[in-house]
């Protein structure tokens, strides 16, 4: 996607796949590593792709502490899930994946709500995850934060306007050819707010003209990406008790809120796991245009669209319009179900604006705001304590195991699928030769902590290490002469924070092996066998194993490439 919009090459793309087979995480994480893209236009191309709705950076100081309660530590970390806004039965949450299998009917189940996912880079959420649980990741998760955050406030500073890929786009012909194609290809509106306006402008003139007019359908060709039209919910209150009030002029029928309402709760009886949410908005726009009138709404043909069209069992559909005819209240507009009587409405109870910061999600915005946090009545909503009570409960890493030479290169060479598994295929024939062994990955003058085993290694631990290259050490010895290293661990401060952050042990001689990929050391291998312990010099066979490692790392690269080749027309 990213490549057609021209806003990285294919060169770029090319050299985030290395990065992202070699260190590990997310594409789009590789990209904001390398500086080929901003962290907001990043969001909007995950909320375009995964086809959910994103939030503004500037809006994450306003998640109410209270929501936290309601997805335990646990689950956040196992799903990468953070809640930032509950609506009713309604729970925002953030994810870095809204598309992992299980994850939006595990949350679901566990918190009694309708997850309703937005999308974040997995940056961002561990970032959170960090900041609000105390769960850590990788201290390079960390770094390409602060690198991020840095190159923000630069551009902050040199008073550049940022490029919204959606919305915003230079006045010169190259730019606005480019903002056709975008608005052409998203696919995901079936007209813009302002066409939806001036439809309903011929809809409220067509209620009150003395002769009918026919229908006019959705002006046709790609949507517009216009700023869409602040139209405040309505919320209804007590009438007051002296004259009664006018009856609403047809100027005042709430189509947008109207059709928000239906979309919304297509979504929360499941239909939009299986039927493409774009079908759900070209049948709502013509059929709220079409039938609202008096502020009354005729649910056959909204029925009949769920029974025929989406094949919905009958019980299915008599649930859902169930759910619709209860909007009543909520929207001030009669649900007529299919067969009863039509009778003129009651005297309509006075209407005032609700506040901005109580607007719900427009169908078509790729992105939302959060409220500011004192406006937000969530805590109210809050499940109860034994609900969301968590037991302390010891995590057990599980157990790599122990692999021969011969299985050992079967794996590297022919199973693996990402970096982890290149990980526990070396450390698994590593076992045969250190009680403790380690991988660690080599990035631009520092050495971070990739994966562990053995006595008291936790892997968690291991990802909290991190090595500057500035100081002499056994690691930079290796590193700056390319060569693997027995002996001693010299009496350097850096060794001396290394083996604490390792438990304290002091090993009589330990063994490290350089991974070189390109001519460049991307990997270390470190291996001990425990205090005041040597290790073995006939280590050939682990050796040979390294070697091999770059082979593996080239095949991950060749199927990534493939993955991610963009096939148009037949042609590649």
């Amino acid at each position: 996607m990213l490549v057609d919009e021209g806003l990285i090459s294919k060169g770029q793309l090319q050299e985030a796949i290395y990065n992202q087979v070699i260190f590990g995480g997310r594409l789009g994480t590789n990209l904001l590593e390398l500086g080929y893209i901003d962290e907001e236009t990043l969001a909007k191309f995950l909320a375009r792709q995964h086809r959910v709705k994103t939030l503004r950076l500037s809006d994450l100081a306003g998640i109410n502490p209270g929501l936290l309660k309601i997805i335990p530590k646990r689950m956040a970390e196992k799903c990468q899930a953070v809640p930032v806004r509950l609506e009713g039965k309604k729970l925002y949450v953030l994810m870095s994946d809204p598309g992992a299998m299980g994850v939006m009917n595990e949350l679901s189940f566990a918190t009694g709500k309708v997850i309703v996912p937005l999308v974040l880079p997995e940056v961002r959420i561990f970032d959170l995850l960090n900041q609000h649980y105390g769960i850590g990741r990788e201290l390079r998760y960390i770094n390409v934060a602060m690198l991020e955050a840095e190159r923000r406030k630069k551009r902050e500073a040199r008073q550049i306007a940022k490029i919204d890929p959606v919305k915003m786009r230079p006045e010169d012909k190259a730019r606005e050819e480019l903002k056709g194609k975008i608005t052409g290809k998203k696919g995901e509106e079936l007209i813009s707010e302002e066409q939806f306006a001036q439809m309903s402008s011929v809809y409220q003139q067509k209620e009150s003209a003395p002769e009918q007019m026919p229908p006019i359908a959705p002006p046709a060709g790609p949507p517009l990406k216009e700023a869409p039209v602040e139209m405040p919910p309505l919320r209804a209150v007590p009438p007051e008790p002296a004259p009664q009030a006018a009856p609403r002029s047809a100027a005042e029928q709430p189509y947008r809120q109207v059709a928000r309402a239906l979309y919304d709760e297509l979504l929360k009886a499941g239909l939009g796991a299986e039927i493409p949410t774009q079908r759900f908005k070209e049948f709502l726009k013509p059929y709220v245009l079409n039938e609202l009138r008096n502020f009354s709404l005729p649910l056959k043909t909204l029925y009949s669209f769920l029974v025929k069209e989406l094949g919905a069992h009958a019980s299915m559909g008599d649930r859902i319009l169930e759910n619709v005819h209860n909007l009543e209240s909520k929207l001030m507009v009669r649900m007529i179900m299919p067969g009863a009587e039509i009778a003129e409405p009651a005297p309509a109870p006075k209407l005032v604006a609700a506040p901005a910061e109580e607007e719900v999600v427009d169908l078509e915005d790729e992105v939302i705001e959060l409220a500011p946090q004192a406006a937000e009545p969530e805590v109210t909503y809050l499940p109860e304590p034994e609900q969301v009570a968590e037991e302390p409960v010891e995590e057990v890493e599980p157990e790599i195991p122990q692999l021969s030479f011969v299985v050992a290169t079967k794996e590297l060479m022919e199973k693996t699928r990402n970096r982890d598994d290149l990980a526990k295929a070396v450390l698994g024939f590593a076992k045969g030769f250190f009680k403790r062994s380690v991988l660690f990955t080599v990035r631009d003058q520092q050495v971070f902590g990739w994966f562990g085993t053995g006595q008291g290694i936790k892997n968690k631990q291991v990802q909290q290490l991190l090595i500057q290259l500035t100081e002499p050490s056994v690691f930079k010895t290796v590193i700056d002469a390319s060569c693997h290293y027995l002996g001693p661990m010299l009496a350097h401060p850096v060794n001396q924070q290394f083996l604490e952050a390792m438990g304290g042990a002091t090993p009589n001689s330990v063994f490290l092996i350089p991974i070189i990929w390109q001519q460049k050391v991307v990997y270390v291998l470190y291996g001990d066998n425990g205090d005041k312990q040597n290790v073995t010099f006939d280590i050939g066979e682990l050796l040979i194993l390294a070697q091999k490692l770059p082979l593996a790392i080239q095949r991950l690269i060749e199927e990534k490439k493939k993955q991610y080749q963009v096939i148009q027309g037949g042609k590649q």
